[in-house]
């Protein structure tokens, strides 16, 4: 086993699943576990019993696996018994199958509980970019032009102006009126012209309110300032949502699990079990000791009786 994490946890869960109910049920259903288990070649000390439970089925199959785990390696051995070199090979290989799903499955689901939930930031992320943008140009639409502060202040600069040329007209006007008649000509131009001065002023005092609106100019600029700050958070947002994701993918990698067959099973040539010379021997050995100590029973009753 090779991880990101740990394979030591990885490893006891893989030597647990190979003794499951999940495990004996696909074995059941992939190579027909009973049938073969249940032949009638195999000697009745041996052999799995007819319509036996699935909890005693499960255990004759704990029975015929083994499992190690080497801490030091990572390396994950177990051995299967059967009574044929080719059920045996092919119980094998249907066990290192589901051990590889198993693992590829583990990994898959490390990989999605990583990215889900940097996926769904960068989804919040985008949504609150789009609605600020969305704001944006309909507070633009609304006063028809792309930065409404840049227009407020050139309208405000030109305002200025005109009433400062206002004034000094005025200014003009009330130095004349001391020494000409009211209804004289320069008189009545400067009026004239303070008049088209005052319209100008009004035009352009209407002009601030940016398209009719009611609400003024300082409102008007306070809810713009809000939506282009509220822009600058949503961007920074979305940025930083954008290399989470990236992390999380790279995190992601380093996590994945991966299953490696350093011995794969071949068929064997000569069978481990029984032990045609070492059992008959013992089974001598162990009759005789019984029989040894039988006989020195019956001696001693019959000495204890005489």
């Amino acid at each position: 086993l090779s991880a990101g994490g740990s394979t030591t946890s990885d490893a006891y869960m893989i030597m647990k699943y190979m003794k499951s109910r999940d495990l004996l049920e696909r074995l059941e259903v992939d190579f027909g576990f009973r049938s073969v288990y249940e032949s009638k070649e195999i000697d009745l000390l041996s052999r799995l019993w007819p319509d036996q439970e699935i909890e005693k089925v499960l255990g004759y199959w704990k029975r015929r696996i083994s499992t190690s785990f080497d801490p030091t390696s990572g390396i994950v051995n177990f051995e299967v018994q059967a009574f044929s070199d080719v059920e045996a090979k092919r119980i094998v290989e249907l066990v290192m199958s589901y051990a590889n799903e198993l693992v590829n499955d583990l990994s898959e689901q490390a990989r999605k509980d990583v990215m889900s939930y940097a996926e769904g930031d960068v989804v919040r992320a985008e949504e609150r970019l789009m609605n600020a943008l969305k704001l944006l140009r309909g507070f633009r639409g609304q006063g028809d032009s792309l930065d409404p502060a840049a227009s407020a202040m050139a309208q405000i600069e030109i305002l200025a102006g005109l009433e400062i040329q206002l004034l000094s007209l005025q200014t003009r006007m009330a130095a004349l009126g001391e020494t000409v008649d009211a209804d004289a000509p320069s008189l009545t131009a400067l009026r004239r012209q303070a008049e088209a001065v005052e319209t100008q002023i009004q035009q352009k005092s209407g002009g601030l309110n940016m398209a009719g609106s009611d609400e003024d100019l300082s409102e008007l600029l306070a809810k713009y300032e809000e939506i282009q700050v509220e822009k600058g958070f949503a961007e920074k947002a979305y940025i930083s949502s954008l290399a989470s994701l990236e992390a999380a993918r790279i995190e992601a990698g380093q996590q994945q699990r991966y299953l490696a067959v350093y011995s794969k099973p071949a068929l064997p040539e000569h069978p481990l079990y029984p032990r045609r010379i070492l059992y008959p021997l013992l089974l001598v050995v162990v009759s005789m000791g019984l029989w040894g100590v039988g006989t020195l029973m019956v001696y001693a009753v019959r000495d204890h009786i005489s």
